[in-house]
């Protein structure tokens, strides 16, 4: 009994729908013609430049370098925290060498994977720039 009115219910559904909307007769599928797009409809896909997808390592490289010049330079500063006979200045010494040596190893790693990783190439790239940059300054 429940099933005979739920089917006279989707029945009257249906009537209701059909006086709506006109019935659609299928079209044939036809296949896509393979004329050109005229140039004034067609749009440029905008292409993003390469260097931009590797910005982040860029930044970063420069940053952690430009820190390493002015731990180095802070070393040597007497005005500096860690200047010359402060106790800063003994645990500053050799992380401020090591990440002075660190900017050759870097290159030398580059150069044996640039191919597969080129974002580790600029990153050691921006490291050395931003270590002898701020060490100039």
């Amino acid at each position: 009994m429940a099933t005979t009115g739920f089917h006279a219910r989707i029945e009257r559904i249906n009537r209701a729908h059909e006086g709506l909307a006109p019935a659609r007769e299928k079209a044939p599928i036809r296949a896509l013609r393979s004329q050109p797009v005229p140039k004034a409809i067609r749009r440029k896909a905008r292409r993003r430049l390469r260097i931009f997808d590797h910005l982040q390592p860029i930044a970063l490289g420069s940053v952690l370098g430009a820190l390493a010049a002015v731990m180095l330079t802070g070393l040597t500063s007497e005005n500096s925290p860690w200047g010359p006979g402060t106790e800063l200045n003994q645990m500053m010494f050799l992380p401020s060498l090591g990440a002075l040596a660190l900017a050759p190893l870097l290159m030398l790693a580059s150069l044996v994977v640039a191919s597969k990783r080129p974002g580790f190439a600029l990153f050691s790239l921006s490291y050395l720039t931003g270590l002898v940059v701020t060490m100039m300054i």
